[in-house]
């Protein structure tokens, strides 16, 4: 294997430093305030700690967060004892329940004068004391010295005069604990469709102009936001679709259905996704269950399964909020306050996924991260997070657990199976996080339970259930029982982890291995047995199959077993009825199953399957604890991996070379072959390695197409130097006003904006390569940059559109046509003419459509 061999003479100290995952580990923060807001890059956190209804005043306290003083263990654990100032508190009359910050300009939070940054947003609360909720604005001035450094401490804090929040009709806002989008327009907040100081609800308001006190709409649940007529509240993604329950209910479309029921709301900075509180705590008040929803959980409502979530009813969640991706590490200095400071030595999130968002909580005093990426796959068909359900009314229901794939395969207890009621049950047993573990709660089976999921497909075309698919993967998380066969000596005492009648199962053998088997084309094929897995120790368990080579891959705690395995060409499909987990359909309570075929006892978490063979840096980023990366990288997939509709399921023919699907396939097969191809040639060789082992994403190469048939697409993969970065909408929207979301991200407008990116970073060109909960940019040099008329391009750049099909072949035609690999259109200079970019790809590889 060439990468593999290069890999291994990397000096000691190249790779990038480890990265653990923290979405198990809630983290303590010196920062309390009952309520709180920060400002839009994160850096000043403003909280009420003291209030007094006698003279209706409440103490407010800002505090500069300082991530210059975020120290880090050997483990890459942060830690914040240093991280906020003491800072300075004001008092404010008249009451405040909670507050927001809105900057009319977010591009520029802070002028600079003297040395000291001033801060000069309003700040929306809500009126506490004599009378009903009712929603304020007042300017402050907070004076940060020596700002980001160290030592940052706010030297001075003024607040102004109030002005009560009116809408288009007059009225006041009523309600309590406001959140904002960061251009000051969206209003997010808890209280009651008849705007009369009910509470419980969570609703909102839009306003055109930034931060003002006036014309704002009339107050809607969030639930309607879908269906508001206003193209301004349409612009912001938590309004595309109908917002779900966990279970696939649609949450009500009129202020007297079933709304959303929440408290202490965060919205992110562009609006897409919404943290929320869902459950009613002990003291009655709705406390119990941080929840997100927004355009990345598919608009469903999702109770977050992480350390954020606290053993059950222990603790009252109230305020959270965060930084977005302002102190990502890969974050270009360029895109940074102030412009030009890196993050290299203290970054938030930690955990080095997509879309990680990091989160702040006041009254709980800490911090947490959660991982929203892994909610994005298009190939899942199953994802059991071995949680708590939360109904659509917002109550536990603890004999479910939801199924996060969008199919609403919930799980269902059965028997004496249960939901750990705690975290600690997911912990490695040293409490280290490069330990393989779960994550969250997690799906308890001591014997005779198991978890019953009804995979139903009337339709008979649900990839993988009733669709037959050519690859699967299944994922999942397990911790025997330190005893679990002590005893068992009789017989074959089998248990079953898994069962699904005429699909797939999963065997825990007496000898502690497991074996995996899969129905291929109508027959059982069986692995054989894994590595032995240790007791009272978690382990992460995967298995791949690539039907269109036949081959199987399994991995223990991320990383290859190299067992040599069947191989099974061919097709598959679980088939509708019932997917059983910790039993098999009889729910067998021996202790010692002498006949097999018995219960597991033990642990299972985070189970997963997907309707294609996954890679294994994919798996090696979802197996927590698991230190993989670096063998992970060095794995070579399988042939079936590359077509394109496995790498992206819409991109299956030449009609979608203009769709984001097949941007992101054409991107997912350069980075992982384009890299072993690449190193073919000696003269890459470095830059290749450098760009594995960075804190980049690895070999992230935007794919141009260059030629396409029926059943074939040829790509060319960018060149081997060049800069990969996610950015935000909000930051391209500043280049080109036109690249305002996902919708758009395909056309000349967004292609333009990443173009002048770009070219701020010192690259001649950009593409958009994928799209997460934000857009990801590449850029690399061309050799050739020019004016071309489209007549000349061809026939179908001739009719004007150049994000069509034939448009994007012509390019890259027209620039082999002068020596180069490929090419794209930049910008449009003109109405007849277009600025064509020429490049040397990397490596240029022909790539079927179909597996």
């Amino acid at each position: 294997m060439l990468l593999g061999v290069a890999l291994a003479v990397v000096p000691s100290g190249v790779f990038a430093q480890g990265r653990p995952s923290l979405v198990n580990t809630r983290i303590r923060t010196p920062f309390g305030s009952n309520g709180h807001s920060s400002t839009v890059d994160g850096r000043v956190f403003v909280g009420n700690i003291r209030e007094d209804s006698a003279t209706t005043t409440t103490t407010w306290i800002a505090r500069v967060f300082r991530p210059e003083a975020v120290t880090y263990d050997a483990a890459g654990k942060p830690s914040f004892s240093a991280a906020f100032s003491a800072g300075r508190t004001v008092d404010v009359r008249n009451g405040e329940n909670a507050l927001a910050f809105c900057f009319p300009d977010p591009a520029k939070p802070y002028t600079l004068s003297n040395g000291v940054a001033v801060y000069q947003p309003f700040l929306f609360d809500s009126q506490m004391f004599n009378g009903d909720n009712i929603f304020r604005r007042r300017p402050v001035d907070v004076r940060v010295s020596q700002p980001f450094t160290p030592q940052a401490e706010v030297s001075s804090f003024t607040t102004g005069a109030l002005t009560r929040l009116t809408t288009v009709t007059g009225a006041a806002i009523r309600g309590i604990e406001p959140t904002m989008t960061s251009d000051g327009r969206l209003l997010i907040y808890q209280g009651g469709p008849a705007n009369n100081g009910g509470i419980d609800h969570l609703m909102y308001a839009y306003n055109p102009t930034p931060c003002a006190p006036s014309g704002w709409s009339n107050p809607r649940p969030l639930s309607m936001m879908f269906n508001d007529p206003d193209a301004g509240v349409k612009r912001y993604p938590l309004a595309w679709k109908r917002l779900k329950a966990a279970t696939g209910e649609d949450f009500g479309d009129t202020t007297s259905g079933a709304l959303v029921r929440g408290a202490y709301a965060w919205v992110d900075h562009e609006g897409r996704n919404l943290v929320y509180i869902a459950v009613t705590y002990s003291d009655g008040a709705r406390r119990e269950a941080v929840s997100v929803v927004g355009a990345d959980t598919n608009w469903t409502a999702y109770h977050i399964d992480g350390a954020i979530n606290t053993d059950r009813m222990d603790l009252a969640h109230l305020f959270y909020s965060g930084p977005m991706w302002n102190f990502e590490q890969e974050r270009l200095p360029s895109q940074s306050f102030p412009p030009g400071q890196s993050n290299e030595a203290h970054y938030l999130p930690v955990t080095k996924t997509h879309d990680v968002l990091a989160l702040f909580g006041s009254n709980t005093s800490d911090y947490n991260e959660v991982d929203l990426g892994e909610l994005m796959d298009p190939f899942s068909l199953l994802f059991l997070p071995m949680n708590e359900l939360v109904t659509r009314a917002g109550a536990y229901d603890l004999t479910r657990t939801p199924d996060l794939s969008g199919h609403f395969f919930t799980g269902t207890l059965k028997g004496t199976a249960s939901i750990s009621p705690g975290n600690a049950v997911t912990r490695s047993p040293a409490d280290s996080l490069w330990q393989p573990h779960g994550k969250g709660k997690a799906l308890m089976v001591p014997g005779g339970g198991a978890l019953a999921v009804d995979l139903t497909d009337a339709s008979g075309t649900v990839p993988g259930v009733g669709g037959l698919v050519r690859g699967l993967s299944v994922e999942f998380a397990v911790r025997p029982d330190a005893d679990i066969q002590t005893g068992c000596t009789n017989g074959n005492p089998y248990r079953y982890l898994m069962q699904k009648s005429g699909g797939l199962d999963v065997i825990y053998e007496a000898s502690h291995r497991v074996q995996f088997s899969l129905v291929v084309n109508g027959q059982r094929v069986r692995l054989g047995v894994s590595p032995v897995l240790p007791v009272g120790e978690w382990s992460h368990l995967a298995y791949t199959w690539d039907g269109a080579t036949g081959v199987f891959n399994e991995y223990l705690n991320g990383v290859p077993t190299n067992r040599a395995l069947p191989v099974a060409p061919g097709t598959a499909r679980l088939g509708a009825g019932t997917l059983y987990i910790g039993a098999g359909a009889n729910l067998d309570a021996q202790r010692c199953p002498v006949n097999g075929e018995g219960s597991f006892r033990g642990a299972i978490d985070e189970v997963r399957l997907f309707t294609h063979a996954r890679s294994n840096r994919s798996i090696c980023m979802t197996a927590h604890g698991a230190n993989c990366r670096e063998e992970a990288i060095q794995h070579t997939p399988s042939a079936g991996q590359f077509a394109m509709s496995a790498q992206a399921p819409a991109c299956t023919g030449t009609a979608a070379l203009n769709t984001q699907a097949c941007a992101s396939a054409m991107h997912r097969g350069c980075a992982q072959r384009g890299a072993g191809d690449a190193m073919a040639n000696t003269s890459n060789t470095w830059d290749t390695i450098m760009q594995l082992v960075s804190n980049r994403p690895p070999i992230s190469l935007a794919g141009a197409p260059v030629a396409s048939t029926a059943t074939d697409l040829t790509v060319a993969c960018a060149p081997i130097q060049h800069q990969s970065v996610a950015v935000t909408f909000e930051e391209l929207a500043r280049i080109h006003a036109g690249c305002t979301d996902e919708r758009v991200v395909t056309g000349t407008h967004c292609t333009a904006a990443a173009h002048r990116f770009c070219n701020s970073q010192g690259w001649t060109t950009g593409q958009v390569f994928e799209v997460t909960s934000r857009p990801w940019v590449g850029c690399f040099n061309s050799g050739l940059r020019t004016d071309v008329e489209k007549s000349v391009l061809g026939p179908v750049s001739n009719l004007g559109d150049y994000t069509l099909p034939g448009s994007r072949l012509e390019v890259s035609q027209w620039c082999r046509a002068r020596g180069y690999g490929a090419g794209v259109v930049q910008e449009i200079p003109s109405a007849t003419k277009a600025h064509v970019h020429c490049f040397q790809p990397a490596v240029t590889a022909t790539w079927k459509y179909a597996p």
